[in-house]
């Protein structure tokens, strides 16, 4: 007998995609180029299988995250919340998301916000990458909580990397004003400028791209 465990994989985790509303935005968009958070609410694309499969096992190793925080072999930590909704309402518009996890140290009192990435290679990650940054200082202006963390998860190995984030005031404003100028741009039907194409450290982002061919496109 043949069973064809991808095709059962992908039929459970399977998600109806939802056309996204303008004036409703996501933290975790943010941190890339504008032109293609743009698209994605212009040009929705169905997510492909194998995408689906990467965010389910994020889920999963989140999941083992969290349990690790509130077992009783780790007494030093204690997990105040996890899946932690909030919103930040504007005159136009609204963001909103989840924090994955709100920690406290027990040792000193201290909150800390945990922000969760898994990654192919440990070895890869030498300091915090930018739009998971931008994200998490997001986060922390939302709840006020002003210590963050974010921890890289190897999914071969369950080893671990972290890094503190200090919340920064000028940050978040700036993270702020994207927003704006996203919203704007939307309501207006104005294309973006391809924000990753212009800056070195943010080029890779167009070959991981889906709306790659489009924007080569519409900059011609």
């Amino acid at each position: 007998m043949n069973v064809d465990f991808e095709k059962l994989i992908d039929k459970h985790i399977a998600r109806e995609s939802k056309p996204k509303n303008i004036g409703r935005y996501y933290p975790s968009e943010i941190g890339s180029c504008i032109r293609k958070v743009w698209y994605t609410y212009r040009y929705p694309t169905e997510i492909e299988p194998k995408l689906r499969r990467i965010f389910e096992l994020g889920d999963i190793l989140h999941d083992f995250i969290v349990q690790v925080i509130k077992s009783e072999k780790t007494p030093e930590v204690e997990l105040l919340q996890s899946e932690m909704p909030f919103k930040i309402p504007f005159e136009d518009f609204v963001i909103s998301g989840r924090v994955d996890d709100l920690m406290l140290l027990k040792a000193d009192g201290m909150k800390i916000l945990v922000e969760v990435k898994s990654c192919k290679s440990l070895k890869m990650v030498k300091k915090p990458m930018e739009h998971h940054k931008t994200q998490i200082q997001l986060y922390m202006y939302a709840t006020q909580v002003h210590n963050g963390m974010l921890l890289y998860i190897d999914k071969s190995t369950l080893e671990t990397k972290s890094f503190s984030v200090k919340f920064s005031q000028k940050r978040a404003k700036q993270i702020l004003n994207k927003f704006r100028a996203l919203h704007k741009h939307l309501v207006k039907d104005g294309l973006p400028v391809p924000e990753a194409k212009k800056r070195k450290e943010t080029k890779w982002m167009c070959g991981y791209c889906e709306y790659k061919k489009k924007c080569d496109k519409d900059e011609k």
